[in-house]
């Protein structure tokens, strides 16, 4: 929603939907890293028997160690892929996300539980990678931190409006959003009204 201070709310229940388009980039890795060395594997077992066969044993040895070395990355990929399964698989509490959208950063809270658990703001220059999956959108802070966005709950121009910042996709009605100033009395006492009218 687009609220008073002309900023764009929204709130994201982290549902297991959300961690599997988080873990997908992960999973096409894990996928690719057995293909390609089973793929590879392969190759060096008809190597091996073909230097076998033309008596160079020194070769074939070394085929057979790097036929080897392929099976152990054969077997990291399965290993990745298995822990994200595992993770998928596991209860999660109800956590819930609150991001505010300002022109320059973004304010975050993390409520756990119905407890709110953690606030922190970010600077739009802290932003290191962006991701979108079907439902929801993945804006990371840092290189293991990601902010998830429902892309559900927002409208189409407040969702033209971050793709265009952080996405640097430039399609449709974009929203003039208020300057993020974390630290000035202004920002400070906006954000306690905010936290004391949310209390209420």
């Amino acid at each position: 929603m687009i609220t008073e201070k002309n900023t764009i709310k929204v709130r994201t229940e982290y549902t297991a939907e959300a961690k599997k388009e988080l873990n997908a980039p992960s999973r096409k890795t894990s996928n690719k890293l057995i293909a390609g060395s089973l793929a590879v594997s392969v190759v060096f077992i008809v190597l091996i028997f073909i230097f076998y066969y033309l008596q160079k044993p020194d070769l074939a040895g070394l085929m057979f160690g790097l036929f080897l070395f392929c099976l152990l990355i054969t077997a990291l990929g399965a290993m990745i892929k298995f822990s994200l399964k595992k993770d998928l698989q596991k209860s999660m509490p109800r956590t819930v996300y609150e991001y505010e959208f300002y022109k320059g950063g973004i304010c975050a809270k993390e409520e756990v539980e119905g407890e709110i658990l953690h606030a922190s703001k970010y600077y739009d220059s802290a932003v290191c990678k962006t991701l979108e999956g079907k439902r929801y959108m993945f804006i990371y802070v840092t290189p293991s931190l990601a902010l998830v966005i429902d892309k559900t709950a927002l409208s189409t121009e407040e969702l033209s409006t971050i793709k265009a910042i952080y996405f640097k996709q430039y399609a449709g009605e974009r929203i003039k959003l208020a300057d993020f100033n974390p630290g000035t009395p202004d920002f400070v006492q906006n954000e306690e009204t905010a936290e004391i009218a949310q209390q209420n």
